[in-house]
């Protein structure tokens, strides 16, 4: 679902104490090995990829809907400004997550996602006003200290990072984008300003609705499949002529047909709409949600 902005103003101030929040269930990690749960100093929880977890010279983390100050279906860590939630609020719950990701607010990243595959580089000219509204859904970096954000609510996180050249890309991967091969792009645009070789790429797929929540018509099976070396292994049956659709495992082929060893492509394997008491999931609560966030950078 697209996202327009919102300049709707909100409170001069919100307080810095963390709400009385429950952290993402006890089980989650419990149910899904590839995910392990961390706390910042303020108490506040993010996921992070085992695999990735591991990896030297990446920083990356998976917010959850705890820590944050937002309230109703914001409730309570909101990164989206376009959902219309409080300005304030919003730019509190970046810099918590920010601060529990190593960074400073200022040098946090994000942009206008569009269900497409535009990508731009983050580099040193560019300031977090150059793009919060450029429509983009791929964003590349290289610098240490600087933290890419991209939001979500059911669509299919992605990350990429080159540990040669030290290189991240994060992307935004609904059906639409998917259809784009936006995955593909992603690589490519690492190949194109990194100069990276896609077997040195390790990619991670974060949490999103699974094929066993996302229902779609034949009109999104067609474009999706079209793109795929192998669309049944992403295809299930739904309810009646209704099917459901895998978009973690069509990105997972996409990224494979890029290039990459298959066994260097980790996927959290969690569903969203399963996981929504988590995860925001706008399948779930429909309008309006807030948005978790993918976080991702150089160390």
């Amino acid at each position: 679902m697209d996202e327009d902005f919102s300049s709707r103003p909100g409170p001069s101030a919100v307080s810095r104490h963390p709400p009385a929040v429950s952290p993402p269930p006890s089980a989650l990690s419990t149910q899904h090995s590839a995910l392990r749960t961390q706390y910042s100093a303020e108490g506040v929880p993010y996921l992070q990829l085992a695999g990735l977890a591991e990896l030297p010279g990446l920083v990356h983390g998976i917010s959850t809907r705890a820590g944050g100050v937002s309230e109703g279906p914001y409730a309570a860590l909101n990164v989206s400004l376009m959902v219309g939630d409080e300005r304030a609020r919003v730019l509190e719950n970046r810099a918590r997550l920010a601060r529990a990701l190593g960074a400073p607010p200022e040098q946090v990243y994000t942009c206008r996602q569009v269900h497409g595959a535009a990508w731009r580089v983050v580099d040193a000219e560019t300031t977090p006003a150059d793009i919060e509204r450029e429509p983009l859904d791929i964003l590349l970096c290289s610098r240490p200290g600087s933290r890419l954000l991209l939001k979500f609510a059911d669509c299919t996180p992605l990350l990429l990072w080159d540990p040669r050249r030290r290189w991240v890309a994060v992307a935004h991967a609904g059906w639409r984008g998917t259809a784009q091969r936006v995955a593909t792009v992603a690589v490519q645009a690492l190949v194109d300003s990194a100069g990276s070789e896609p077997a040195d790429l390790w990619a991670g797929i974060g949490p999103a609705i699974g094929g066993c929540c996302y229902e779609v018509g034949d009109e999104v099976i067609a474009a999706v499949a079209a793109t795929l070396p192998a669309p049944a292994a992403a295809v299930r049956p739904g309810r009646g002529t209704r099917r459901h659709l895998d978009l973690a495992e069509a990105n997972r082929q996409q990224l494979v047909a890029a290039g990459l060893a298959p066994e260097r492509v980790l996927s959290a394997r969690c569903c969203t709409a399963c996981h929504s008491d988590t995860f925001f999931s706008h399948r779930v609560q429909g309008l309006p949600a807030g948005r978790f966030a993918v976080v991702a950078g150089v160390r």
